[in-house]
């Protein structure tokens, strides 16, 4: 018989009643509203207390492991693979730093430069990803395939001319191309929407979008931008493009965030994600009046209910991938529109260039080398902590020297005691309503 102990991921959040509490593992994602007596019998480590049907139930969940497993090197072990061998390479491609706003919270404003990226750097990515999938650098089976600017449509032919070329590419090499853009809308077109499988949109209240998202004459964005998505909005649907709207919360818009919400349901686009974020103030912009991490997390659920109200499929989970983020998986790139090369936003400093991977892809290891070896549980803080799969550890971008909003250990929009009490009384009633992502239930 195999002896067994309670995991050192379970964590217990209490609910309303004081004969229940929601038990969530955080290594496997697994999630049950069970009674005081099994909660209490774990955390005595008294297994020979509980039913036995009942701990055949938590083993199968993982809640119960072997009283000899290292779970700490298993979580390790996990994160190893998940890194060597993720089947999804992220390319970021920076088609211009300028921009037909000047919206004066960017954090492009320390740097911003003139110019576009040039058609041979296009080449040059291509090349790229064909070495990085064909010598089999990691099992690719799916490429993401992301534009940004400044504004990217400023330079709208070399996009349709890159995505055309990409897609051949990836048929020859049997990999799923995923194709995104992130730009203002402004110069939304029925070509952009038809290549595109989703396309991210910064849009606030009026009051709000026309006092931050500024034309250079200062007039406001706001009419033009909605008007464009409704002009387009049978293109998004015939084409089955996603519109992900993204609304930079502050302290003075939060409370319009429903109202632009429940707005994206009148735009007549049948796939629309909304998504909050809160404002990062960086030191070289104009400061806005931020909410707390805690008036954020309040109004993040408050729109995540909401969107049950509305039909809308709840995308949230505090999920363990134990899985580096797209900047620490070897061999993601972001190419800026000088050519020089980062991993992602958050990096607002390039080194090197697309020149140097062109002999050789296995460059990049080097280039970035410590992102490379970068492993969570190389930290004591971090090894031990049992949020580490749900937060991958103290990354580059929760450390940014130009602001001091951010916290390494304060790693989910949600409060995660309050998203496991929301989801036990939502989800039995509507599990329809929920994309777990295969966690377990």
């Amino acid at each position: 018989m195999i002896m067994l102990k309670s995991s050192y991921y379970n964590h217990v959040t209490v609910i309303g009643d004081p004969e229940k509490a929601v038990l969530f593992n955080k290594f496997w994602g697994s999630i049950a509203l069970v009674d005081r007596s099994t909660v209490d019998a774990l955390a005595a480590g008294d297994v020979e207390a509980l039913p036995a049907a009942r701990v055949a139930e938590l083993e199968k969940s993982g809640f119960l492991v072997p009283a000899d497993m290292d779970e700490k090197a298993a979580a390790r072990e996990r994160y190893v693979q998940s890194k060597a061998n993720s089947a999804l390479l992220a390319i970021t491609v920076e088609l211009t730093q300028e921009c037909n706003l000047a919206c004066a919270f960017c954090y492009q404003n320390s740097y911003r430069s003139a110019g576009a990226i040039t058609t041979e750097a296009i080449q040059r990515i291509c090349r790229y990803i064909n070495a990085v999938i064909s010598e089999k650098r990691r099992p690719i089976t799916d490429l993401s395939l992301r534009f940004i600017g400044g504004e990217p449509l400023m330079q709208k032919k070399k996009i349709l001319e890159a995505v055309t070329e990409i897609r051949a590419l990836t048929g020859r090499l049997g990999v799923v191309l995923h194709v995104q853009i992130d730009t203002n809308g402004l110069l939304l077109d029925e070509t952009v929407v038809r290549e595109m499988d989703a396309i991210s949109i910064t849009l606030t209240n009026k009051g709000d979008h026309d006092t931050v998202r500024v034309r250079h004459n200062g007039a406001g964005s706001y009419d033009q931008i909605v008007k464009r998505i409704k002009r387009h909005a049978d293109h998004f649907n015939d084409y089955g493009t996603v519109l992900a709207i993204r609304y930079n919360v502050n302290a003075m818009n939060a409370r319009h965030a429903a109202d632009v919400y429940r707005l994206t349901k009148s735009l007549g686009v049948r796939h629309v994600e909304f998504d909050l974020y809160n404002t990062v103030n960086y030191d070289y912009n104009i400061l806005v009046p931020t909410l707390t991490r805690e008036q954020f997390k309040k109004l993040y659920m408050d729109i995540v209910r909401l969107k049950m109200e509305h039909g809308d499929i709840v995308r949230d989970f505090p999920r363990p991938t134990f899985a580096p983020c797209t900047a620490y998986t070897p061999y993601n790139l972001k190419v800026t529109a000088d050519g020089q090369l980062a991993l992602c936003d958050a990096m607002h400093s390039p080194i090197s260039s697309l020149d140097e991977l062109m002999g050789d892809v296995g460059r990049h290891v080097e280039i970035f080398a410590e992102t490379a070896a970068h492993n969570p549980f190389d930290d004591p803080q971090c090894g031990s902590c049992t949020n580490v799969g749900i937060c991958g550890g103290k990354l580059f971008c929760k450390s940014n020297p130009h602001t001091d909003d951010n916290d390494p250990c304060d790693f989910l929009p949600f409060d995660m005691d309050e998203f496991l009490r929301f989801f036990a009384t939502a989800y039995p009633k509507m599990p329809e309503r929920f994309d777990l992502g295969g966690v377990a239930d």
